[in-house]
């Protein structure tokens, strides 16, 4: 799926995502839903995980580094107060 399709039919803007360089994956940063990025610097909009929701493994949280890590707490709180 297409970025712009991705955004239409979830009613998403680019302002929503965030890139997580450090893991390599965008972040929507409105519910927490992750897609990790491809070698052609695209997003695999059909592979998500939520960092809310879903179990992420040990090597992933060891490798958020310093902004990425605040920028994902941040979001976690965020999307659980919105509950």
């Amino acid at each position: 799926m297409s970025l712009n399709k991705y955004l239409t039919d979830n009613n998403f803007e680019k302002k929503d995502l965030t890139i997580l360089f450090s893991v390599g994956c965008v972040l929507n940063t409105e519910n927490g839903d992750t897609f990790p990025m491809m070698e052609d610097d695209t997003f695999d909009f059909e592979d998500g995980m939520n960092v809310v929701n879903d179990e992420f493994d040990e090597y992933w949280w060891e490798t958020l580094t310093g902004n990425d890590e605040v920028v994902v707490k941040d979001i976690i709180k965020y999307v659980k107060e919105r509950k």
